[in-house]
């Protein structure tokens, strides 16, 4: 598929009719309709209904139309970033990257790189997995973090980090006077995590099934400050990183290790397997691993 194919869908789901998205593209209907066959064949699933009125997007219609729009944005910043780099004498590499991959390494990470290389300007932007590997995949961007398990059928990376997970939990609950909790000791309780696009949520749903628990999620966001809000007041039981957790700690709230210590959120340095990175990708590659080694300070223990 490419941006044109995927402009046509876009203007098919808004109209929910192949007829009328024609004409808003000055195309025929014939070739429309080929064009969105050519994609269900691609991607292996139905994305319309027929109906007496039109068409009707599907599950797999609206999941595409999210994704979709996520990659023509990348598209139109690529076209913007070239516009710019012919005004200035600097180059801008695009680095995607799991959610706090950036908070980790904080604002230091950057300056330190700017003052190594001077002429590259980074464009870190954080997504869930599947986007980012998707764009990977179809040579949108270099290089990325990813957060385990790895494609390694389709991905070469190199190890960066592990993030502990851990719960965030207010002080008058009594969970919080416990020196181990287990996940029966969880059973039932109002939890805030991330959500389940991100890998890390099915991971941790598998290990509360395995021990015999349905969690009781409460609340499902990428946004952290709001894990940790629901925690402190004593809402539920915020699950969140180690770094993320110690640097939002405060005299409401306890921080306690999951049950299972295995329960952690590994990330890499990601690029395509047999991918040949550019210069400035390679530059920040070899940096990052190179400054990671330098500050395991940043790892809570």
């Amino acid at each position: 598929m490419n941006k044109r194919e995927l402009n046509y869908f876009l203007k098919v789901y808004e109209n929910k009719s192949i007829k009328r998205a024609a004409e808003a593209l000055f195309i025929s209907s014939q070739g429309l309709s080929k064009t969105i066959k050519n994609l269900e064949a691609e991607l292996s699933v139905q994305l319309f209904k027929r109906t007496s009125h039109g068409v009707e997007p599907t599950i797999h219609a609206h999941n595409l139309n999210r994704r979709a729009k996520i990659i023509i944005e990348e598209f139109e910043n690529i076209k913007n970033d070239m516009l710019l780099d012919k005004k200035v004498n600097t180059t801008v590499l695009r680095v995607l990257s799991t959610f706090n991959m950036l908070k980790y390494l904080t604002l230091d990470f950057i300056q330190d790189f700017y003052t190594q290389f001077p002429n590259i300007r980074l464009d870190i932007v954080e997504y869930p997995e599947e986007p980012i590997e998707i764009m990977l995949k179809d040579e949108q961007v270099e290089i990325a973090f990813l957060s385990s398990p790895i494609d390694t059928n389709n991905f070469e990376a190199k190890f960066c980090t592990t993030h502990k997970n851990c719960l965030i939990i207010n002080k008058n609950n009594p969970l919080s006077k416990k020196n181990h909790i287990t996940f029966e000791d969880l059973r039932n309780i109002p939890i805030a995590v991330n959500g389940r696009e991100f890998k890390t949520y099915k991971t941790s749903v598998n290990l509360w099934l395995k021990n015999g628990v349905t969690p009781n999620v409460l609340l499902e966001t990428s946004e952290e400050t709001l894990i940790h809000e629901v925690a402190k007041r004593n809402l539920g039981i915020g699950i969140s990183l180690d770094f993320l957790a110690h640097g939002d700690k405060n005299d409401h709230i306890v921080i306690c290790p999951v049950p299972d210590k295995s329960c952690a959120k590994d990330v890499y340095i990601v690029k395509k397997s047999g991918k040949k990175l550019s210069t400035e990708a390679k530059c920040f590659e070899k940096f990052t691993l190179e400054w990671l080694k330098n500050n395991r300070s940043l790892i809570f223990k």
